[in-house]
């Protein structure tokens, strides 16, 4: 097989392209690629939104108003306050209002004919119209239900339109225009508020895909009890909706003209009906609607990046494969978003880099590892350390990038966990192998003299490529192991939170844990030293205490002046320019820290949180340990807080919070 890859290149890059045009068609073509394509259009609103200079009001019957008003929810809203509203909006001369309201049936005739006469004093009103499903000789269709004739005269016969959503069966989130292609057999209740509002709108029906202004829109939300109370003339320049809030927004509850948008994929939260229907009066309004490109197009562009990709990272070693292929997922995902965002054009990127780059990099791999099979024998050929007076528990508990993890049983029958690193792991580069080593061993002969330190027992000579460390034993994830010591797992910071509703620790729980980290900092800043990797796995349970691990590296605290490498894990060290390896950079790292545990967030998004976290139980007690966290993670030194002892000092004024409410 090796000499074949090396005789016939041209055919190998030939079948590497095959696999990804192939690939890119197949995502493209069937429903195995709608997730790709849905995520394509989600992720275009996660990098920002257009601004609109539209005044847009949205008055809101929400749960403050049923409340004021006594209504009830399920049941219609009192028409006398649709007259006061709307008498209001025609006083101060508001130029289009639209009802996210169905007025189908007459009630109250004293009531219904105030009302009438209100609509009648608009400059522009859109009224509601629903939708009915029916079959015709089997044949399914739809028809219009319009207000009642009453309603309907006073604001205009063609001041209707209907206010539906064709939300994606599979996720609930909104994404195209309805009706989908638009405008369709009657129109829709944004298309007929944009035209009232000076909108000219091509009627030759077109795909249009919504483009979203941000998780909190481009309006002005105004509860419906604060409407009737504005100062004089509020409205003349604004255009306003009128509909119902969600009673909340938690996606899976309730979807009562409730449904989910982009954002809901990272703020959990969904959308009232009446939302939607303003995005979309925008986009008409705006020409912000987005669109894809013909289906031809879609096609060729796809056909050109497979050919690209699996016929050109083939023929690089794989390293400098991983890099283009990362260059080009930036490449495509800057070009995806900035297309969007200056024009009107989306298409599933995702595609390219979801599916054809890892598609390409896997047969990259493939080649490479025909290419040198020696690739594939690297973990086989790393020795068993010999560990006199260790017995090692087959297979390591634990895999990382520089060596392996056993449980091992000394000869006193003591359990320990013992940590082989091989040079072999850095590709034969001596410079972070010894940095490993030195960091172990700066770090052994302190690693007993605190008790949120893991204790070192041993570290051995450098001997065949590997030197390895004896440390004490982390609890354990599941107890019973010792009859079956294979099983083992440790407990860590990592493993804790991952089987906890949301992935977060109680607040009074993050407090401790920031604590006892802090008080372990202090110690080894106080004699000159740097940990450079705080992080979930790197925090082990022993006693049911958190300890600080993975110390390799562990390095001496160096001045400002002299240069110091990069190292650490990605979200928990600090933004450049800064470098980590300062008390500084440790402190930003366990605020961080304490920001996963107690959002279940990722690093990444710092500093997001979601609104049900808010709205739980225990919004009293996160917010003062949110403030603490955003201070340790300020980008700007001067702002963060100085010392570890400075940031124990402010988690210590939030336990008087948990001493009359034990969590």
């Amino acid at each position: 097989m090796k000499g074949w890859l090396t005789k016939h290149p041209s055919l190998v890059s030939a079948l590497g392209a095959a696999l990804a045009v192939l690939c890119g068609w197949l995502l493209w073509g069937t429903s195995l690629g709608d997730p790709w394509t849905n995520a394509s259009y989600d992720y275009l609103f996660r990098f920002g939104s257009r601004a609109v200079t539209n005044q847009v009001t949205l008055i809101l019957m929400d749960n403050g108003a049923f409340a004021q008003f006594k209504q009830t929810r399920g049941q219609p809203w009192d028409r006398g306050l649709h007259t006061q509203l709307l008498n209001r909006l025609a006083d101060d001369g508001c130029p289009l209002v639209a009802f996210d309201s169905f007025f189908q049936l007459p009630r109250d005739a004293g009531q219904d004919a105030a009302l009438a006469a209100a609509m009648h004093r608009q400059k522009n009103l859109v009224l509601m119209a629903g939708q009915a499903e029916e079959s015709i000789s089997t044949v399914a269709a739809a028809e219009a239900l319009l207000p009642a004739d009453l309603f309907l005269a006073a604001a205009g016969t063609n001041h209707w339109g209907v206010a539906w959503y064709s939300p994606d069966l599979t996720d609930h989130i909104v994404r195209q225009h309805w009706p989908f292609p638009s405008p369709g057999p009657y129109p829709s209740l944004p298309w007929v508020a944009a035209q009232q509002a000076g909108a000219s709108l091509d009627p030759e029906p077109q795909e249009r895909w919504l483009r979203y202004y941000g998780p909190k829109g481009a309006w002005t939300r105004l509860s419906y009890q604060y409407a009737l109370t504005r100062p004089a003339n509020y409205f003349r320049n604004q255009v306003v909706f009128i509909g119902t809030e969600p009673e909340n927004y938690l996606p899976e509850v309730d979807k009562t003209d409730k449904f989910s948008t982009p954002y809901t994929r990272w703020t959990d939260e969904a959308s009232g009906g009446v939302e939607i229907l303003v995005t979309s009066f925008l986009n008409l309004l705006n020409g912000d609607s987005l669109e894809r490109p013909a289906g031809w197009i879609e096609f060729l562009s796809f056909g050109v990046a497979g050919v690209l990709l699996g016929g050109g990272l083939c023929r690089l070693k794989f390293t400098q494969a991983l890099a283009w292929a990362g260059g080009i997922i930036l490449v495509v995902a800057l070009a995806a978003i900035s297309l969007s965002y200056f024009t009107n054009c989306w298409f599933p990127w995702l595609i390219i880099v979801g599916g054809q780059v890892p598609c390409a990099l896997a047969w990259a791999l493939v080649v490479q590892m025909r290419r040198t099979p020696e690739m594939t024998q690297t973990v086989v050929l790393e020795p068993l350390p010999v560990t006199p007076g260790y017995d090692l528990v087959q297979p390591p508990f634990g895999v990382g990038a520089y060596g392996r993890v056993w449980l091992a049983k000394n000869a006193a029958g003591q359990w320990r966990a013992l940590k082989a690193v091989y040079l072999s792991r850095f590709e034969d580069n001596p410079e972070p192998y010894e940095r490993e080593f030195n960091g172990v061993q700066i770090y052994q002969p302190i690693s007993d003299q605190h008790p949120g330190l893991l204790r070192v027992d041993f570290v051995s000579e450098k001997k065949d490529g590997y030197f390895y460390y004896t440390m004490e034993l982390g609890d354990a994830l599941e107890p019973g192991w010792e009859k079956n010591p294979s099983a083992y797992k440790p407990r860590d910071l990592s493993s804790e939170r991952a089987r906890l509703p949301g992935k977060r620790l109680p607040v009074k729980e993050c407090v401790r844990i920031g604590l006892a980290l802090c008080q372990a900092l202090e110690f080894i800043h106080g004699r000159g030293m740097a940990h450079r990797d705080i992080k979930p796995q790197n925090v082990i349970f022993i006693n049911g205490e958190p300890k600080l691990a993975d110390m390799g590296l562990i390095t001496e605290i160096r001045p400002d002046d002299q240069e110091r490498t990069i190292v650490g894990t990605h979200g928990f060290m600090p933004p450049p320019p800064e470098r980590p390896g300062t008390p500084q950079a440790d402190i930003y790292a366990l605020g961080m820290l304490l920001y996963v545990l107690s959002t279940g967030h990722s690093a990444t998004v710092f500093p997001e949180i979601s609104t049900t976290l808010v709205a739980s139980p225990d919004p009293v007690n996160f917010m003062p340990l949110n403030a603490v966290i955003l201070r340790a993670c300020q980008p700007d030194l001067k702002s963060r807080y100085a010392s570890a002892v400075e940031l124990r000092a402010a988690l210590q004024k939030l336990m008087p919070l948990f001493e009359a409410k034990p969590e």
